[in-house]
This record gives C-alpha cells, sequence and structure tokens, in this order.
C-alpha cells in the first residue's frame, strides 16, 4: 500500500500533498485497528464506546484523552474522505460546451473527443479515466487550436491513445506533463511519418524524451557503438533499419520544439549526415566491404542532408559485387523501413555505367570525356571510406581547380542552371523553391562558381560562404543576406519533407496545404509567408545576377 503511494506520486497520478496527507492517515488507522484488535484477537473495526474502554485505547497511543484521540481519529478520517470522493465516487459532472469551430468537421471532432472519453465499445471506462480526460480536453484543445490541422492531429492522436493501451496512464501523463502534450501535438502536425511510427510504436515516446541524451548531437563514433550492440549480422539488417528510424524520430521531437532550431541550422544537416554515414559505414563492415572507396557527393558531401535526401555517391576499386550487394541492402524496405537510399548516378557514363571503377578509369574520365557538370559536381566530393579516398580528392581536385580558370566558367555555369530548370521544372516557377530562379539550386551555384574561380576547395556550402567573405569576394552585407535567404528556402524545404520523410523540392498548389505550411513555419498565414519568400528568392537572385551573370568581381 505505501509502496504504491509512492510510484502513485512518482507517475504524478496523484499531489504529493494527497499521497503525504494518506500515507499519514493511513499509518494512524492501522495503528488504531491493531490496538483494538490485540485485546482478544478478533476483527474489531470500530472504536469502543465504553468511557473506560475508549481511554484505554487513547492512552495505548499515548493521547493524554479519549478526547484529544477522538479528534485526531476524526480529523485523519477527514482528509481521506475528500480524496476518495474526488477520485472514485463524486457524481460526473456534464462536460462543458466546447468550440469546435477550430475543426473543418466539427461533427467528426465532436465524435472523436466523445470516444476519447468513452474508449472502445468493448471495454469498460473506468469514471477515473472519463474523469481525467475532463481535465485533458481543454488542454489539447487549446494545442488542436494552434495547428495546421487540427483535423488530422486529432485523428492521429486518437490513433495514438488507441495503440498505447493503458489510456488511464497516458492521460494522467499528459495531464501532469502539458510539455509531452505540446510535442505529440506538435509532431503529429508537422510529420505524418514520425505520427505514423509513434502509432506503430507508442513506447518510443516516452523511451526517447526520457533520455538524459534527448537534446545531445551524437557523432559518427556514438553511432557505430550504438549500432553494435544491437545484434545485426550480414543475415539481419533489421536492427539498423530500427535505428534508423529511431533516430530520425528523435530528430522529429527535437525539431518540432525548436531544439536549438534544429532545422534550420547547419547542425540538423550535420547531425543527418552523420547518421547517414554510420548506418552506411556499419552496413559495409557487416557485407565485408572494407576494402570498397566511398566518395560522398551532393549534400552528403557538404554533411547537408535534409529528410527523404538520397546518399550521393562514387565507388572506387573492384569490388563490384560488395558495392551492388551494399546498394540492395541498404535500399531494401522492411516493417522497419529501409537503411537508406545510395544513389551511384553520379559515376561515369552515369547508368549505363559500371557501378565501381578503378582510379585509373575515373582520371582518364575526367581527363578526356568529362562534362563541366561532372567537374562542378566535385566541389562537394569527400572520402567516406576505403584506402583510395584521399588519392581520389587529390586527383579529383585538379580538373576541379583546372575547371575553375576556364574564361567561360560562368557562363557554363548559367548554361547548367538553366537546363536543370528547364528539366526538373514544375511549370510555375513561384512554386519551384528550389530550381526556380532564385531558388535553392541558384544559391548554391553563385557560391559554387564563385568557389571554382577563387580555388576555394570547401564542400561545405556554409562554410564555403564564410571563407568568400574571408578573402573579399563576398561583403559582410551580401554573405548575411544571403545566410538569410537560403536558409529560410532550405527551412521551407525542412518543412514540406518532414511530413513524409521524401524528397520535395515544390510548394504546393493548393491553398489550404500553402496555408498549413506557413502555419508550420510561425507564420499567420500565408500572405506572411509569401513575402518572406519572395524576399528571400529575390535576394538570392540579385545576388547571382551581380556575381555570376554580369561577372562582377
Amino acid at each position: 500500500m505505501l509502496k504504491a503511494l509512492r510510484a502513485l506520486r512518482q507517475l504524478h497520478l496523484l499531489p504529493r500533498e494527497e499521497v503525504l496527507a494518506l500515507d499519514n492517515a493511513y499509518r494512524f488507522l492501522r495503528r488504531v485497528e491493531h490496538r483494538l484488535q490485540i485485546e482478544a484477537e478478533q476483527q474489531v473495526h470500530t472504536v469502543p464506546e465504553d468511557p473506560e474502554a475508549l481511554r484505554r485505547l487513547a492512552h495505548s497511543l499515548r493521547f493524554l484523552s479519549a478526547e484529544a484521540f477522538t479528534a485526531a481519529l476524526q480529523e485523519r478520517m477527514g482528509t481521506v474522505r475528500p480524496i476518495f470522493q474526488r477520485i472514485i465516487s463524486a457524481t460526473p459532472a456534464e462536460p462543458a460546451k466546447i468550440n469546435l469551430e477550430i475543426f473543418n468537421d466539427s461533427k467528426r471532432a465532436e465524435k472523436a473527443l466523445a470516444d476519447l472519453a468513452r474508449g472502445p465499445a468493448r471495454f469498460h471506462v473506468a469514471p477515473r479515466t472519463r474523469q481525467i480526460f475532463r481535465k485533458l480536453r481543454p488542454l489539447l484543445l487549446d494545442w488542436l487550436a494552434k495547428a495546421a490541422d487540427p483535423d488530422a492531429v486529432l485523428n492521429q492522436f486518437v490513433r495514438f491513445v488507441e495503440a498505447y493501451g493503458l489510456r488511464s496512464l497516458l492521460f494522467e501523463l499528459l495531464v501532469a506533463n502539458p510539455r509531452l502534450l505540446d510535442l505529440l501535438v506538435k509532431t503529429f502536425d508537422a510529420s505524418r511519418f514520425a505520427g505514423d511510427l509513434l502509432i506503430r510504436r507508442p513506447q518510443l515516446l516516452e523511451e526517447i524524451t526520457r533520455d538524459p541524451t534527448f537534446s545531445d548531437a551524437r557523432s559518427i563514433a556514438e553511432h557505430l557503438r550504438r549500432l553494435d550492440s544491437l545484434g545485426a549480422s550480414a543475415f539481419h539488417f533489421d536492427p539498423i533499419r530500427a535505428y534508423r528510424q529511431r533516430q530520425i524520430l528523435r530528430m522529429v521531437l527535437r525539431d518540432v520544439l525548436h531544439s536549438a532550431r534544429l532545422a534550420t541550422s547547419s547542425t540538423f544537416g550535420t547531425e543527418l549526415s552523420d547518421l547517414a554515414e554510420a548506418c552506411l559505414l556499419f552496413t559495409i563492415r557487416l557485407i565485408g566491404g572494407e576494402q570498397l572507396t566511398v566518395i560522398a557527393l551532393g549534400k552528403f558531401g557538404g554533411r547537408e542532408l535534409s529528410y527523404g535526401a538520397d546518399l550521393d555517391v562514387l565507388f572506387i576499386g573492384e569490388e563490384i559485387r560488395i558495392a551492388q550487394n551494399l546498394v540492395v541492402t541498404m535500399a531494401q524496405p522492411t516493417s522497419e523501413g529501409n537503411i537508406w537510399v545510395v544513389d551511384a548516378r553520379l559515376r561515369p557514363e552515369g547508368e549505363k555505367g559500371p557501378l565501381v571503377c578503378a582510379l585509373e578509369t575515373y582520371q582518364a574520365y575526367y581527363e578526356q570525356r568529362a562534362q563541366l557538370w561532372e567537374i562542378h559536381a566535385l566541389t562537394r566530393a569527400r572520402p567516406v571510406t576505403g584506402a583510395l579516398g584521399n588519392q581520389f580528392i587529390e586527383m579529383a581536385q585538379s580538373y576541379w581547380r583546372k575547371a575553375g580558370q576556364r574564361l567561360d566558367l560562368f557562363p557554363q555555369i548559367d548554361a547548367m542552371l538553366e537546363r536543370i530548370r528547364r528539366k526538373r521544372g514544375s511549370g510555375s516557377d513561384f512554386l519551384d523553391f528550389k530550381t526556380g530562379i532564385g531558388g535553392a539550386i541558384e544559391g548554391e551555384f553563385l557560391v559554387q562558381a564563385l568557389q571554382m574561380r577563387e580555388n576555394i576547395w570547401e564542400p561545405n556550402w556554409g562554410r564555403a560562404v564564410d571563407q568568400l567573405r574571408e578573402r573579399g569576394i563576398l561583403s559582410e552585407p551580401e554573405v548575411a543576406k544571403l545566410k538569410l535567404a537560403y536558409g529560410f528556402l532550405r527551412q521551407c524545404e525542412s518543412a514540406l519533407r518532414r511530413y513524409e520523410n521524401k524528397a520535395v523540392s515544390v510548394l504546393p498548389s493548393s491553398p489550404n496545404e500553402q496555408r498549413k505550411l506557413a502555419i508550420s513555419l510561425g507564420c499567420d498565414g500565408f500572405e506572411t509567408f509569401r513575402r518572406n519568400y519572395v524576399d528571400a528568392r529575390d535576394a538570392i537572385h540579385a545576388l547571382y545576377e551581380r556575381r555570376i551573370r554580369n561577372n562582377s568581381l
């Protein structure tokens, strides 16, 4: 009984003062009971009415008089009764009328809220559960009112409650920890991927948030140490897949809480890239591919991955079967998802060429047949694993520097950007935040063109911008505007990709979806978002025009 009381306090199911009152009353009443039953060793549960017997009982309990004992008895019983009535026997009050105008389908929302209180038809829900939900409901509705899509979030919340099972315990937990309720609602609103994962495995919510390292970034070495303890093997890769899912969920949870503004800072790309690299390295180790050299390119090479991104790589050596096995194993989906999709199409001759090439093959290709865009892609090359990594980088840098001295470098990069727009564009320049005029790729090509011309080898976009400023190529005001504008577009990308953990490169065309995006980014409506969005793209394009098209260095 007393241990149970302490547990109820630890789980925030009873307030501290009520636990202390019940503990004190219970100990006192049990002592009274023992004094009564010790005389004749019989079940006695009433205080004697005889004055002398009552006096002896009071003295045995160290009271000076029967009156003092009676007062103390009534006081202890008086503390228990209201707690009992509040929890067990109070008549449930009629639920207050609630404002359902925040929902598009108010009738469906009303039914969902009623079902949360009642529970499934085949189960009995205790009065205590209904009572706790009456406390939870206004808190829940307050958070739903701030959501971009209250209807969808309420639906996800109902599914989560049903999956959790211990309805009363969950309601108590959320009432006692409003921040956890906030996190749950924001997660369902921001990411269907994360919401579905939590619904499949509800225990992950507490498992992740109770981890004292929840807010800490994990290094590649730390990821590898944790992966090594999971029991994965060359015949059993699901532990890696499950680990990757849990870690991305952990990042989403931190993201929606704006832990250090994770998605808008360079640390997010680094953290996600480190997770991807650890999963890649661990899988290579399991399949015995230590002799395979892997070069990272693109956002992976720059340690700037976003949600739903593939891993752009080159394979160097002769281990064709190992590379094929790696690509298939990494992409193979199971109930735990996949490990990561590896994209090796930037190799010589693209998809038509062999998956793995010798270093000499790369050298001959870059010397004789490679186009400028293939050399330009090497801006973000970095070695991941394998003995030939540093040799490849030295060779790549020599061709990259040579291309940087071309007189037609800027016109060629501009033509490259136009080809990308024609090939990948959606038909609406406004919606194309990635390939459109002043879009994210224009901001990347601007920096990479200046890097090539100035011989600044740096795979990471942000650090490359800093070096351009240090060398006086870009001014302080230009760098500030460029980073702010590019960061805003990456933030849009992150919010859109986070929802399903899939690649997205255009804004939604639906006005309702545009409104949801604006709210998820902290704007009060789409018009506010539109102004910020247009300003960001205008800033990037103006700098691109000055520095690349007009060649005003």
